[in-house]
């Protein structure tokens, strides 16, 4: 129905705000503690958020058999260890430029993926709209900085495949979300990633002693788990069960257009004409990806 569809579109678009609010939160973070151990302590925290939240909804535990971690573990991996991990890794050893660019990959690796699984048809719309919409998140950075070399080529490798990680979760975990309970299974999730994580950062969290707990860095450090981590991720994982994985892909290119409306409001940054253009592009490709030319119903997608 078209209402509920209104509903997914609303959902996507507060996720990637989230999201793209989330940039200048986790700067501030990351100035004072290391941010593979912050990603790992934003899990492990969403998870004990998002347990009292399921148990107080009283919502039905998914078997725990064989079938259900066979399934959620890979996930787990795919979308947060990995996919937060390789990023945060591989930035270390290449440039924000290159990364940033390296990253809006995501959408485009999860058509190509969705559409040898046979899970979605490769439409005229969507190949327009996904060109249209990356073009403009690429415009809109300066890339006369991005360069490939023996210097960023293990940092570039690293978030590329992060990126590769996050298309797989995209493609794979729609089947997973339309069987299982959303808020267990995100629950699940949240503390394998933070355990997993947490057997490689385990000699780093006598550092949390020595950071400056602020102001700005509470409130940060709140909204990034809160906000940013825990509703994000039960989000995503209940549109899954609702759009097709290409549908929730492609709206991460909205991120960098948030990010620059936040970075102008709270850190005084300039929206420049070229910011206008290239948001005009993305928003121009996110309609075109929107529309199905057979129903003319967006956001309909095979859950195989």
């Amino acid at each position: 129905m078209q209402s509920d569809k209104s509903i997914v579109l609303a959902v996507l678009i507060f996720i990637q705000i989230l999201f793209g609010i989330n940039f200048p939160a986790s700067k501030i973070i990351v100035t004072q503690m290391d941010p593979i151990l912050w990603s790992n302590i934003r899990f492990l925290l969403a998870g004990f958020g998002m347990l009292i939240i399921t148990l107080i909804a009283r919502r039905p535990s998914p078997k725990l058999d064989k079938e259900f971690f066979k399934a959620v573990i890979p996930l787990s991996l795919l979308g947060m260890a990995l996919g937060q991990g390789l990023f945060l890794i591989g930035l270390q050893y290449t440039s924000s430029v290159n990364s940033a660019i390296l990253i809006t990959s995501i959408p485009i690796l999860t058509l190509v993926i969705v559409v040898l699984r046979k899970q979605e048809f490769l439409s005229y719309n969507k190949i327009v709209g996904f060109i249209l919409a990356f073009l403009g998140v690429v415009l809109i950075r300066d890339i006369s900085n991005f360069e490939l070399g023996n210097k960023t080529i293990i940092g570039d490798l690293l978030v590329f495949l992060g990126a590769l990680c996050f298309a797989l979760y995209l493609s794979y975990g729609k089947k997973f979300f339309s069987r299982y309970d959303n808020m267990w299974a995100t629950t699940w999730m949240f503390f394998i990633s933070g355990t997993i994580m947490g057997l490689f950062n385990f000699t780093k969290f006598k550092s949390l002693s020595t950071i400056d707990y602020n102001h700005e860095f509470t409130i940060s450090a709140i909204f990034s788990i809160i906000f940013a981590t825990l509703l994000t991720y039960l989000l995503n994982n209940w549109a899954l069960r609702r759009a097709s994985s290409g549908h929730v892909a492609v709206f991460i290119y909205l991120q960098p257009v948030v990010a620059g409306i936040v970075a102008y409001f709270y850190l005084g940054e300039e929206i420049t004409p070229r910011m206008i253009f290239c948001s005009l592009f993305i928003f121009g490709g996110l309609l075109f990806t929107l529309i199905n030319p057979k129903s003319q119903e967006p956001l309909e997608g095979k859950s195989n």
